[in-house]
């Protein structure tokens, strides 16, 4: 099998770098375009404030009245010419050039102009034509300048896109490695398992992401697996010694008949017969366990009395027991009337009250029907020997015994409660058990009203 360790580490940081570096050239990209737009827009509004200075200033030194210029004007013009690097021609309202700045010294070559960078305004005065300025922008000079800009600009924006690259690389190599470093780990873990090691664990870091709820639902897998494999490894050995034990001791009165060690005498043919009846009664409880557990085996619903079942219930197993120094009363609080299986939910308390009176050597055993909300409940409570805490957990699994040995004295299989859960899960119901060691435990029943 070819191993997949990394890939999803190598597409998480393809993924990071590709989406990273597509919207890195994007952006610069963009930035480049509107740079170069706003700046050739700036150099243009630059060029209309300055003609319209030129203007202005031409404007009020021309006196109307003599027809002459103002000389001053002529200065004024160089030197703003000449700092600004362009060059002005002034023509009058006769086409004759009056005043050319290129004259004043400067080493600029006018034939190098191109007619189409020329700017020609007219220069009016009250409504009168009185002359023409021609601006020419120096191109070489700007050129140079504009191209200058543009490439520090383009170099500092893909010096700080490459940083950003290699930032965005070790970044995502870093996330990609902590998304799929605890995958894989609960990779392995899960492979162990499926290798039948159950007792490897996902280590948790206490924080709150889909990955440690996955990794904690793979902890609780393997508790649940882990204790269902130790189940069935006590199930195999509970079954063993309950078909071994009278099966040994049916064996062994045999022999001893057919040898002629024992008299074939009432006392000891009842031995026999008890040990075939505890054979059968099992094989009834588990007959029972696989019915209610098939799912091809549907309930007979109806709605029943649930006072009567369990007032039925009682009654059949007082007059099993019927033990002096045991009183059992019976409480209805309301007519509860519930939508379930008779037999089925009978065969519930049966089991449920038979348990309280086999644990409760003396004291009482105390029965309550009621409705809450849209229930019925049921509470069994007895002052027997109790459960702890530790075995509390197990009481419905099969073949469960919590303590075995004396547990067997009340000839049980450890198999009731698992049938008593079975059925209740069926009815839609919920079973709670509390108890305390010594001082008895109440079992509280609840079933859906009719539905």
């Amino acid at each position: 099998m070819m191993s997949i360790r990394g890939g999803l580490s190598r597409k998480l940081l393809i993924s990071h770098v590709g989406v990273a570096l597509a919207a890195l050239l994007s952006i610069v990209l963009l930035v480049n375009l509107v740079m170069n737009i706003s700046f050739n827009q700036y150099q243009k509004n630059q060029q209309q404030t300055e003609i319209q200075s030129l203007l202005d200033d031409l404007e009020d030194a021309y006196n109307v009245s003599t027809g002459h210029w103002n000389t001053n004007v002529w200065m004024t013009i160089s030197h703003q010419a000449m700092i600004s690097d362009y060059m002005v021609r002034v023509y009058d309202q006769d086409r004759r050039l009056i005043w050319d700045t290129s004259q004043m010294g400067r080493q600029i070559q006018v034939n190098s102009q191109s007619a189409q960078d020329t700017i020609k305004k007219t220069i009016v005065k009250g409504n009168q034509q009185v002359g023409t300025l021609e601006f020419l922008p120096v191109k070489e000079t700007t050129q140079s300048l504009n191209q200058k800009f543009l490439r520090m600009f383009n170099t500092l924006l893909w010096a700080a896109m490459i940083l950003v690259i290699v930032g965005t690389y070790l970044f995502s190599r870093y996330m990609a490695k902590s998304i799929s470093q605890p995958l894989l780990e609960i990779k392995d873990i899960a492979s162990k398992m499926r290798e039948g090691d159950l007792s490897s664990r996902v280590e948790m870091l206490n924080q709150n992401t889909e990955i440690d709820d996955v990794g904690r639902t793979l902890n609780h897998l393997a508790d649940g697996l882990e204790k269902q494999d130790q189940l069935r490894k006590s199930l195999t050995t509970d079954v063993a010694h309950e078909l071994r034990t009278p099966l040994t001791t049916i064996q062994s009165h045999l022999e001893a008949f057919q040898d002629g060690i024992w008299e074939p005498t009432p006392d000891k043919l009842q031995v026999c017969h008890d040990q075939v009846l505890r054979l059968v009664r099992l094989f009834s409880d588990l007959e029972n366990l696989a019915a209610v557990e098939n799912p091809m085996v549907q309930l007979m619903t109806e709605i029943v009395s649930l006072n009567e079942i369990v007032g039925e219930s009682l009654n059949m197993v007082s007059s099993q027991f019927g033990q002096e120094r045991l009183s059992a009363d019976l409480i209805s609080k309301s007519d509860v009337w519930i939508t379930g299986d008779r037999s089925r939910l009978l065969q519930v308390f049966v089991n449920l009250i038979s348990n309280a009176f086999k644990y409760t050597s003396s004291g009482s055993v105390h029965i309550e029907v009621l409705k809450e909300k849209a229930e019925g409940v049921v509470i069994v409570s007895d002052t027997g020997m109790g459960i702890s805490k530790d075995e509390l957990p197990y009481i419905f699994e099969r073949f469960y015994r919590g303590e075995k040995s004396r547990n067997r004295k009340t000839g049980g299989a450890g198999i009731g409660l698992a049938v008593v859960k079975v059925i209740v899960d069926a009815h839609a119901g919920s079973i709670h058990v509390e108890s305390e060691i010594e001082k008895g435990t109440t079992v509280l029943v609840r079933l859906p009203l009719i539905r």
